[in-house]
């Protein structure tokens, strides 16, 4: 019962463990570096786009699906985003969650209606939207002009603020509505969910819709930080999302989770590589350590009593 209720603890509660954990170890280590009002700002930062991109994430896995075209959907969405930029300043925004809108509709449609694993279509969908963008942009960065407004998005605090509305506003969709507590059905036990008259293929299509759309304004944002769209944008992204989930709580397995959670996921990994890079780590070692973050959340939060309904 002891080992039980520390599993429980551990699995609900380890990304707040993390992030102290990873606060103080740097602080200790580099404190007139890491320690100051200038990096918390640039971690902040770093973490707007994490963060935004994983609520969306977050919705699916506890619906017990996943979704990996998040990365390739984020780079044709900044792209369209940036090839619009000049001519319609700020509004080429709206360009961006509207493009992760569709992919993920066309996600959740496939893998509603051919009845195929969530692991292969969004899987297929990584490929066919990276390629898509290489062929949107002729395999080269699309310029955003230096006198267009579309920059707003990337110039702090906009990312945060933007960050923490998506936040409270997808916490409360979650927290409070039909939709949010048929989510968490549905990754509970989907079989006596849909025997219960939930309209599950719905559900699960909103939600692909929800990601794709989340994964498209973060790709927008993350455009006007780099001020191009590159074809390159968003790879190995989905790596960082499904981490920031897990870390903050969300089992695999589905069923439980939370949006704060997955803020608090993000900050850490953001936390851990901002850390690496002020001690002189290089990026393949900080790619290296969260995987095996990665692992050690999976090895925490996931309910082995539920593995079969992982896909």
């Amino acid at each position: 019962m002891a080992s039980f209720r520390l599993g429980e603890f551990l699995s609900r509660y380890v990304a707040y463990l993390a992030l102290i954990a990873v606060v103080a170890v740097f602080g200790m280590l580099s404190p007139d570096r890491f320690l100051t009002f200038g990096n918390l700002g640039v971690i902040l930062q770093n973490s707007a786009v994490l963060a935004i991109v994983a609520i969306g994430v977050t919705f699916i896995i506890i619906g017990g699906s996943i979704d990996l075209s998040v990365g390739s959907v984020m780079a044709l969405a900044g792209a369209v985003a940036a090839s619009f930029a000049g001519d319609w300043g700020a509004f080429a925004i709206v360009l961006a969650p509207l493009v992760g809108l569709a992919l993920g509709a066309i996600n959740g449609a496939i893998f509603v209606l051919a009845r195929i694993p969530s692991f292969v279509v969004s899987l297929g969908m990584l490929s066919i939207a990276r390629g898509a963008t290489i062929i949107f942009t002729g395999g080269s960065p699309v310029s955003i002009p230096l006198t267009s407004s579309y920059e707003i998005f990337g110039i702090p605090p906009m990312p945060f603020w933007i960050a923490a509305g998506v936040a409270v506003v997808m916490g409360a969709l979650l927290a409070f509505t039909t939709f949010g507590r048929y989510t968490f059905a549905i990754g509970g036990d989907e079989e006596k969910t849909r025997i219960l008259g939930v309209p599950v293929d719905k559900v699960k299509f909103a939600m692909f819709a929800l990601s794709g759309a989340l994964a498209g304004l973060g790709g927008g944002i993350l455009t006007s930080q780099l001020g191009s769209g590159s074809p390159t944008v968003g790879t190995g992204f989905e790596l960082l999302a499904i981490s920031a989930v897990v870390i903050g709580g969300t089992p695999l397995t589905g069923g439980s989770g939370s949006i704060l959670g997955t803020v608090v996921g993000s900050l850490v990994i953001m936390t851990l590589a901002n850390g690496l890079v002020i001690m002189g780590v290089s990026s393949n070692v900080q790619t290296v350590l969260t995987g095996l973050v990665l692992i050690v959340a999976v090895m925490i939060s996931i309910r082995r009593g539920k593995l079969r309904i992982i896909k």
